[in-house]
């Protein structure tokens, strides 16, 4: 079979039907001719054969409370939703909003302007078994006074499957999710800006949505066929082993992922999805040299193609290694991070070439690789000595990289009171601060000691904080407003901490508790509004440091050519 061969066109075609009892007149179909293109990489494979059921994101929407407001919130609740809200409040025993007084009635709760009653949406993601996170967001219900969600936490939420269902039926459906948490509401909005008051509305909550219940998994044939779905089935259990798969009837085939394949199980099912159903003996060797030969082409599909090597498994490294060297920047990297994921040792040195070239387009998935490979820890001293690169984003790589590694020689790392951690990581290059915008809140310093320069005087035009040192001061001083329901302000008590950023932020960020001495432990702020204090402090000059905000990936589905179903994945709500 020639490389041409790959790409095969299936033609659809549709002829003019002459219905009888109407005197030679032709109806002409809608359609009268279709191409289907199966692109390379996928022909003759599952992804050719079949759907994945539940590959897409599920949508999930819900009603909850905000707290911690002051006088921002609204004492408004629209009628159908009253009820609702205090069954749901009662459910999960939701009390005060002020940490340390007894508890409160939900009626009473809702009563306050220190509370707003939103909307909260978010996405399953693909495929997510229970116990899974993901990022929520929070909008104050329209025609209600809310001016900010800024400072505030989201109380247990129940989330349902997205669809019009009233609220006495929706609470008898199934809750696939509940989400919780501290809100980030955009730390560099204007409050002065006309144009920036309404985006004080809505935030959002890194990891706030937990998944409930699992979600069920299948493969769907688009025609049946009992053959191919046992051949379907055989090929998998061959391939990852015990029963992932199970043939249920002629177009139904469930899948089951392994316990050793539940922390990265996306890539796994785009494993699944790549699997070549050989029907040949050495049929898979063919194939993944014709494959080896269209990577090079400038049309390929390199992802599809790689993906469909790392399905055949090791068998296929012996062509592979021909390409870790290739011209082809494309070819060298795709076929070498297959070498990689199927712990080839001879891919080792190829790709810490590849991460070390800085005009490489490849530089950072490189790095990314190399934290993959946890097996071969010969790449660790390349990936320290990247933390103090030039390049902000090659070093970021490079301690993501490390963190999968679970190296933890060069990273100091601390939990602020469980609402967000501070990385502190030990390099020579300049100093970097590094916030994350989705998934688990983390602020990273790369540097050890980074200075506060003095004298330093700052205070936001909310005033949220003061933070005042002289030349000469030893310690910093800082406190913040704290807003309460009456709509006036109070000062918090003063803390004096070294003129050290770590310093800083951990006082910031620990809840306003007394420790066993009766001390007051920290300010109590919201992971957003460390960030903003940081960003300004960085704008005016008082710390020395490049501030970095994580990239957030537009949400999309995980399969680029595979097909998967839409609205079928929802699963039927009784």
């Amino acid at each position: 079979m020639h490389t041409k061969g790959i790409y095969a066109i299936v033609i659809l075609a549709c002829t003019s039907v002459l219905l009888p009892g109407c005197k030679g007149k032709q109806f002409q179909p809608a359609v009268q001719s279709a191409k289907v293109i199966v692109p390379p990489g996928i022909i003759g494979t599952i992804g050719q054969y079949a759907d994945l059921v539940g590959g897409q994101p599920m949508p999930v929407t819900g009603y909850g409370v905000v707290v911690g407001l002051g006088d921002a919130g609204s004492l408004e609740v629209p009628t159908h939703l009253r009820e609702y809200l205090i069954r749901q409040m009662g459910k999960y025993k939701i009390g005060s909003p002020n940490a340390g007084l007894r508890l409160l009635p939900p009626g009473r709760i809702l009563r306050d302007k220190d509370t707003a009653v939103v909307v909260v949406s978010g996405q399953i993601p693909p495929a997510a078994p229970a116990g899974t996170l993901f990022d929520i967001y929070v909008k104050a219900l329209p025609r209600t006074q809310t001016l900010s969600l800024a400072g505030g936490r989201l109380m247990s939420t129940e989330m349902h499957l997205y669809m019009s269902t009233p609220l006495s039926r929706r609470a008898k459906t199934k809750a696939w999710s509940v989400g919780n948490g501290d809100l980030f509401v955009n730390p560099f909005l204007d409050p002065s800006n006309v144009k920036d008051q309404a985006r004080f509305r809505e935030g959002r909550i890194p990891n706030g949505g937990k998944v409930t219940l699992s979600r069920p998994i299948r493969l769907e044939l688009h025609r049946p066929d009992y053959r191919r779905s046992r051949l379907i089935q055989r090929r998998l259990n061959e391939r990852f082993g015990g029963r992932v798969a199970v043939a249920k009837t002629p177009s139904i085939i469930e899948l089951h992922i392994p316990r050793s394949r539940r922390r990265d199980y996306l890539h796994f099912l785009q494993l699944v999805m790549h699997v070549h159903l050989s029907g040949r003996a050495g049929g898979d060797e063919r194939y993944a040299r014709e494959l080896a030969g269209a990577i090079l082409l400038p049309e390929a599909r390199y992802e599809d193609i790689a993906l469909v090597w790392e399905a055949m498994g090791r068998q296929v490294l012996s062509i592979l290694r021909k390409l870790y060297t290739s011209d082809n920047p494309a070819a060298a990297f795709y076929s070498t991070r297959t070498g990689l994921r199927l712990e080839d040792p001879m891919a080792v040195d190829p790709m810490i070439h590849i991460a070390r070239q800085a005009n490489s387009t490849f530089q950072i998935a490189a790095v990314g690789e190399l934290g993959r490979a946890r097996k071969f820890l010969t790449v660790l001293p390349t990936l320290k000595r990247m933390l103090s690169d030039s390049n902000a984003l090659l070093r970021i790589a490079a301690y993501e990289a490390l963190l999968k590694h679970g190296s933890r020689s060069v990273i100091r790392r601390q939990d602020i009171s469980g609402r967000f951690v501070m990385d502190v990581v030990d390099t020579e290059g300049d100093y970097a601060i590094y916030v994350t915008l989705t998934g688990r809140p983390k602020i990273v310093l790369f540097g050890s000691n980074i200075p506060l320069n003095r004298p330093l005087f700052y205070c936001p035009k909310d005033e949220l904080v003061t933070v005042n040192a002289s030349r000469t001061d030893k310690r910093i001083l800082i406190y913040r407003k704290v807003p309460t329901p009456d709509g006036s302000d109070k000062r918090s008590d003063i803390f004096y901490v070294a003129p050290r950023l770590d310093e800083l932020v951990k006082i910031m960020g620990l809840r306003s508790t007394r420790d066993p001495e009766g001390n007051i432990r920290g300010l109590g702020l919201k992971y957003s509004q460390i960030v903003g204090v940081l960003h300004g402090l960085c704008n005016g000059g008082h710390i020395s440091a490049k501030f970095v905000l994580q990239h957030r990936d537009a949400a999309g589905d995980i399969y680029s050519t595979v097909s998967v179903s839409g609205r079928p994945d929802m699963p039927e709500e009784k």
